[in-house]
């Protein structure tokens, strides 16, 4: 099972979804325009259930480096203590692999190249990736690290993914700019 995924932003965010998850949100809601960030900020309502439904976990504004984003626990290394935890992010789960990419991936959707991810892992770029995690609900916490080692980036992100029979509500007052995912040297 892949745990740990290693990706390069071209854009100042992380997303994480479920390919088939993300392409059957954006059929149900007739989406035409490949740049699902765009229809997401243009029908607010639409890219609220986007996060509330676990279809997308946004991770965003960061600055555009070198990330790993894995799942936690990591038993096998030893991880600093984290610069910042932030609970309660809803995500689904159907197809057991959730693809870890840069805000690029919103910009201009691939349906094809993400829901054949597999078959064309080789030809993708550095700025996705994926990691296995089993068919299911989950409320997802969210813990940011600096000072990574081998095998790490030296910076990223590290999941905690608890299984639920029902997603984790996210409050009407919730936006993306009351959590700091910036990981910045102090």
């Amino acid at each position: 099972m892949k745990r740990m995924a290693l990706i390069e932003l071209y854009a100042p965010g992380i997303v994480l979804f479920d390919p088939v998850v993300l392409a059957s949100f954006i059929k149900s809601k007739a989406i035409i325009n490949s740049n699902i960030f765009e229809a997401f900020l243009s029908d607010e309502v639409v890219g609220r259930q986007a996060v509330e439904q676990g279809v997308v976990c946004p991770i965003y504004q960061i600055s555009e480096a070198e990330y790993s984003v894995f799942a936690l626990p990591q038993n096998e290394v030893d991880l600093p203590e984290p610069e910042f935890t932030y609970s309660g992010f809803p995500l689904a789960v159907v197809s057991g692999l959730l693809i870890v990419a840069d805000l690029n991936s919103l910009f201009d959707w691939d349906a094809d190249f993400f829901l054949n991810y597999m078959t064309r892992y080789g030809g993708r770029l550095s700025n996705n990736d994926f990691i296995d995690v089993d068919p299911g609900l989950y409320d997802l916490t969210i813990k940011g690290y600096l000072g990574l080692s081998e095998p790490f980036a030296k910076s990223g992100y590290g999941i905690e993914f608890a299984p639920v029979t029902t997603l984790p509500d996210v409050a009407d007052s919730a936006a993306v700019s009351d959590v700091n995912f910036e990981l910045v040297a102090r």
